[in-house]
């Protein structure tokens, strides 16, 4: 067996704990359920993560993509507007699902660090016209991906969701990392949740379940949601084994996620100083610290190879920028190798 990797790309590429492993085998000898909702494990962990998050009702979807565009999909008409941050996640890295699954058209909202600005949110808010899409929700990005897992103010998102419903939208809540933002602003997630009339949850995310998410709002739009889950191809089932997994990590997982942010500013605090990289352990708000590099260290596809080879796994985050996050299974014993993966790396360069 080779020398242990430090995975940095993601926290979705953590294995499961060892109460998920024996959560799977004993689900694995339940009889599962043949209803799209009959599984008991799939019921547990949709009645649990409903309460965790304030809503009436819950669906395990497979993928937090999925939750985001069966969200959208029950909610908007082909022909509908949605309006979001110019750098989120449904229109940057969900494949262009919003206009070739749901047929709406995307407004992009100028936003710094994902916080939307609010007048050109009000501006593309509307009821359209002979020629113009009516803009029928908006989505709000909680953590902020592309920003490095920077956290929304709740009073902005407030305030953002107000504008909306005043125009009569709804308002969806991609919160993949939700249970991070919550952490970062010391609130609980229902509270964070509170002015989406939808909100979708990644499982694998921070809580080290082997897959899925979940899609919580009122009872109302969680019909509505199964059905185009159905539709989509996503009822798929058994689904026992992998709900299983999650509720334990629903149960166990979401408190310790603090660690996960102190040891993400330790790791920036750790590589700032180092000749060639550019941090500011400042901008550190969750789990994700965002390097940049000198133009003498080359791109950051070729850096990444550089470190992998070092037993280091980063994620090219653009083109001279990478990005590491952290998760249970990087801890503080791991720091003084990841600095000595970058400063090799560095003075090889």
């Amino acid at each position: 067996m080779g020398e242990r990797l430090i995975d940095l790309r993601t926290d979705f590429t953590t294995r499961p704990t060892a109460a998920m492993i024996d959560a799977m085998v004993a689900a694995a000898s339940d009889r599962p359920g043949f209803g799209l909702r009959d599984d008991p494990h799939v019921r547990a962990l949709e009645s649990e993560a409903a309460h965790m998050l304030g809503k009436e009702d819950a669906l395990f979807c497979a993928t937090c993509t999925a939750a985001n565009q069966i969200a959208i999909a029950a909610s908007c008409a082909p022909g509908d507007a949605l309006a979001t941050d110019a750098t989120s996640h449904i229109l940057t890295s969900e494949g262009g699902a919003v206009a070739a699954v749901a047929g709406v058209t995307v407004r992009p909202v100028p936003a710094t660090r994902g916080t939307v600005d609010l007048a050109a949110l009000a501006a593309a808010m509307g009821e359209g016209d002979d020629v113009q899409p009516r803009t029928r929700m908006l989505v709000l990005e909680n953590t902020h991906v592309r920003s490095g897992g920077c956290v929304v103010a709740l009073a902005h998102q407030e305030e953002a969701a107000r504008i909306a419903r005043d125009a009569g939208a709804s308002v969806h809540l991609d919160g993949s990392r939700l249970f991070n933002a919550a952490a970062g602003l010391g609130i609980s997630a229902a509270r964070l949740a509170r002015d989406a009339d939808s909100v979708a949850v990644s499982l694998n995310k921070g809580l080290a379940a082997p897959m899925g998410a979940i899609l919580a709002g009122s009872a109302e739009f969680i019909r509505a949601a199964l059905r185009v889950r159905h539709r989509l191809g996503g009822s798929w089932r058994p689904a026992g084994i992998p709900a299983a997994a999650a509720l334990v990590g629903l149960r166990t997982m979401v408190d310790r996620i603090g660690e996960d942010h102190r040891t993400a500013k330790a790791l920036a605090e750790v590589l700032a100083p180092l000749n060639g990289l550019r941090i500011d352990p400042d901008q550190v708000q969750t789990n994700m610290v965002l390097v940049d590099l000198d133009e003498r260290l080359g791109p950051a596809v070729d850096a990444a190879q550089a470190l992998a080879s070092r037993g280091v796994l980063a994620l090219p985050f653009g083109p001279r920028r990478l990005r590491l996050v952290t998760s249970y299974e990087v801890g503080a014993a791991d720091l003084p190798v990841i600095a000595d993966a970058f400063r090799s790396f560095a003075a090889s360069a």
